[in-house]
């Protein structure tokens, strides 16, 4: 189990710690009230870095870096796109999700173009992550809109994205469940639709 850790954090997924992970702010009904993330991180290996990465993993990179995850727990592939997907063992239920297509008309080499995460140990700069207040989100991110929704297990999840920087954000219940990174000047509905052919888009 430690050495599937380590090789999540290695290659900039997801973690799959053991170690009790606290949420940046609780989501107590004093949350909507607007207050500075204070939260840094500095580590680049949980860093979330909007229209570019996630941990040591790039938009643009090569899906073979994948192979070192070894099979996916769940996967669909079709007509050269695909979306790879990897849950943790530690009961906290997050999940790796990675979709690639092909890199050009050339089709030779398939590339990363989505990176999704559930686990809170993946920050913004600024402190962002899942579990955060979608307040809390827009005040680090004004400009951010919904763009989609779609049901799980009967409850609307609203998909809020900040187009120009990259990065969207999953909110169920008015909290973050997951944050996606993609590149900037597209809506991340324009391939997640993939991931959830129910999805409502705007």
């Amino acid at each position: 189990m430690k050495k599937i850790i380590w090789l999540f954090l290695g290659i900039g997924f997801i973690s799959c710690s053991d170690k009790k992970v606290k949420p940046i702010e609780n989501n107590s009904v004093s949350d909507t009230v607007a207050k500075p993330v204070s939260v840094k991180t500095t580590d680049e290996k949980q860093l979330i870095v909007p229209g570019k990465s996630i941990g040591l993993t790039h938009l643009g990179q090569s899906a073979e870096i994948l192979a070192s995850l070894g099979r996916p727990d769940f996967s669909d592939a079709a007509m050269g796109k695909a979306w790879s997907s990897w849950y943790s063992k530690d009961g906290k239920k997050n999940e790796l999700n990675i979709y690639t297509t092909y890199k050009d008309s050339e089709m030779k080499e398939k590339v990363i173009r989505l990176i999704r995460i559930t686990s809170p140990e993946f920050k913004t700069e600024e402190g962002i992550a899942t579990g955060n207040s979608l307040h809390t989100i827009q005040n680090r991110y004004p400009k951010a809109v919904l763009i989609g929704k779609y049901k799980d297990t009967g409850e609307s999840v609203e998909i809020y994205d900040a187009i120009d920087s990259g990065i969207a954000f999953e909110i169920k219940k008015a909290n973050c469940i997951s944050i996606i990174v993609h590149e900037t000047g597209k809506k991340a509905t324009d391939e997640y639709i993939t991931f959830h052919p129910d999805m409502e888009r705007f």
